[in-house]
């Protein structure tokens, strides 16, 4: 019991060590055309390995008030094949003229290479200083190790605890 306690704990640790926080951000949308403007943003991020990412976007406003932009869609693409986030926070834009949007990437295992983020939706404000940060986490190899370590001791106490 006291191994599988030790194995949780590392793995707790393993996955809360983080080698960083890649923050993206682009708050200059703004709509002159009182329809709405569309706009597609699309960032690179370079993964060194095969590695867990997750990441967390949120709309605001620079100034006072609610955000008056719309985000469609957000995507991580490579090769041609797509990871999309999910919309955790949605605002009904038929009913409001504003307010704050949540999209989330839950953890999810990606191949080493070239990565785009792709952006998309919908300008309503005509003001500058409209937009949204994401910021996407990116785990140091260490703690992946440790926690595949401390997996496979946790099924090795397992297994010694059935053959006694």
């Amino acid at each position: 019991m006291k191994a599988l306690l030790t194995a949780v704990a590392a793995v707790v640790f393993a996955t809360s060590a983080a080698a960083g926080t890649v923050t993206l951000s682009n708050y200059s949308h703004q709509d002159l055309t009182g329809f709405g403007t569309d706009f597609d943003d699309i960032y690179t991020l370079n993964l060194g390995n095969d590695t867990w990412v997750s990441g967390l976007l949120a709309t605001s406003a620079q100034l006072a008030g609610l955000p008056g932009i719309d985000v469609q869609s957000v995507t991580l693409r490579r090769l041609g094949s797509g990871v999309n986030w999910a919309e955790t926070v949605a605002i009904d834009w038929d009913v409001a003229d504003g307010g704050i949007e949540k999209w989330a990437l839950t953890p999810v295992q990606l191949a080493a290479g070239q990565w785009q983020l792709e952006v998309k939706g919908v300008s309503y404000a005509d003001k500058t200083g409209n937009g949204y940060s994401a910021s996407v986490e990116l785990p140091e190899p260490a703690s992946v190790a440790l926690a595949a370590l401390a997996l496979a001791g946790a099924g090795l106490a397992s297994a010694r605890r059935r053959k006694a």
